[in-house]
C-alpha cells in the first residue's frame, strides 16, 4: 500500500467512527471540513474529502459536505471563503427535466445555484423554495426553485464555465465514493445475514447460487474501490472524462450490489424493517446527480464514437507510483 492510500484509509476510519457516533449527520467541523476545502489543493486533504463521502455512505449520515465540495471551484473563482456556502446540485434523467437539489441541512448557508450558458449566481436560503424530497436512505434534500429576485452575488458564465468542470469533477468522485461506501455496507450486511441465516440445518452461505451472488458483489466493490481511488489519486491529471467513467460504473456497480445483497436477504429484504431499502435508495438517489450511470454510458458512447478517441487510458497514467 502506497502512502497515498496508507493517509486515505485512515482517514476514512477515523471518518466512518465520527459518522457512526452522530446522530444522522456527519460532524463536519469535528472533521476540519473547513480547511479540509480551503487545502484541496494538498492531496491529503483532497483524499480526506472523499474519504468522508464514503463514510457517509457507510453509515448513512448525511450533511452539506457534496454540496459545499461542488461550490468550493466558483469560491475560488470568487475569492469568497468556504464554510457556509453550498451548491446546488442538478439531478436529471434521459427521462426527466434537471431539477436543482439540496443535500443536508443547509439553514444558515448561502447557495451556489449554476445556470450553465449564464453564470452562476448565490442566493440567501430564505429567498429559495425547497421542497423536501420524500425517499428512504435517510437522507435530508430538497428540491430548490428560484424566482431570480433575490441574488446576493453573481458569477458571470467566463468565470463559471472553468470553476464548472471541476465542480461536476468533484461532485461526480464524492457521489462515487458516497455509493461505494453504502454498498460495500449492504455487502457486508448480506454476508453476515449469509453466515447466520441457517435452511437445511447449514447456513445459507455454503450454497453455492448464494456464494456466487455475494462473490459478484465483492467483484464488484473491489473494482469501485480501485477506480475511485485512483480517481483521488490522479486528482486533476486524470485523463479527460475519467470522471464520468467513475461515475457511471459507481451507478451501475453501486445497483449491482444492492440488488445481488437483496436477493441473498430473501423476503426479509423486501420489508420496511430491513435496513437494505434505505441504502438502495441512496445509491439511487446519488446515481441521478451529476449525470447518471444511463446517461453517462450514453453521452461516453457517443463522445467515442463522434471523437475517434482511444478508450484506453496510458497505463503509465494508471498504475500509480511504484
Amino acid at each position: 500500500m502506497s502512502a497515498a492510500d496508507s493517509t486515505y484509509h485512515e482517514i476514512l476510519e477515523v471518518a466512518t467512527k465520527a459518522s457512526e457516533r452522530s446522530d444522522g449527520a456527519t460532524p463536519l467541523t469535528e472533521l476540519g471540513w473547513a480547511d479540509i476545502l480551503a487545502g484541496l489543493g494538498d492531496p491529503d486533504a483532497f483524499a480526506a474529502a472523499f474519504a468522508i463521502a464514503r463514510a457517509q455512505g457507510r453509515a448513512l449520515t448525511h450533511s452539506t459536505a457534496l454540496g459545499s465540495l461542488a461550490a468550493q471551484p466558483y469560491l475560488e473563482a470568487t475569492d469568497l471563503n468556504p464554510g457556509r456556502v453550498v451548491a446546488a446540485i442538478a439531478r436529471e434523467s434521459r427521462l426527466a427535466s434537471r431539477v436543482d437539489v439540496l443535500i443536508g441541512d443547509s439553514i444558515g448557508c448561502l447557495v451556489l445555484v449554476d445556470r450553465p450558458g449564464e453564470g452562476a449566481i448565490l442566493v440567501d436560503t430564505d429567498a429559495l423554495t425547497l421542497l423536501p424530497i420524500d425517499l428512504p436512505g435517510r437522507l435530508v434534500a430538497h428540491q430548490v426553485s428560484f424566482d431570480g429576485d433575490s441574488c446576493l452575488t453573481e458569477i458571470s458564465e467566463d468565470r463559471a464555465a472553468a470553476a464548472r468542470v471541476r465542480s461536476v469533477a468533484l461532485t461526480r468522485i464524492a457521489a462515487a465514493s458516497e455509493m461505494l461506501g453504502a454498498a460495500e455496507t449492504v455487502l457486508a450486511m448480506a454476508v453476515q445475514y449469509a453466515t447466520d441465516r441457517e435452511q437445511f440445518g447449514r447456513p445459507i452461505g455454503t450454497f453455492q447460487a448464494v456464494r456466487h451472488l455475494l462473490a459478484w458483489a465483492e467483484t464488484d466493490v473491489v473494482a469501485l474501490d480501485a477506480v475511485v481511488r485512483q480517481a483521488i489519486r490522479l486528482g486533476d491529471t486524470a485523463p479527460e472524462r475519467f470522471d464520468a467513467v467513475l461515475k457511471a460504473l459507481a451507478g451501475r456497480n453501486g445497483r449491482q450490489i444492492c440488488e445481488r445483497a437483496l436477493q441473498t436477504f430473501g423476503g426479509i429484504g423486501f420489508t420496511a424493517e430491513h435496513d437494505h431499502h434505505h441504502f438502495h435508495s441512496r445509491v439511487l438517489f446519488l446515481d441521478g446527480l451529476a449525470g447518471s450511470s444511463a446517461v453517462l454510458t450514453h453521452e461516453l458512447g457517443t463522445w467515442l464514437r463522434t471523437t475517434g478517441v482511444d478508450p484506453a487510458y496510458p497505463a503509465a497514467v494508471l498504475a500509480g507510483p511504484d
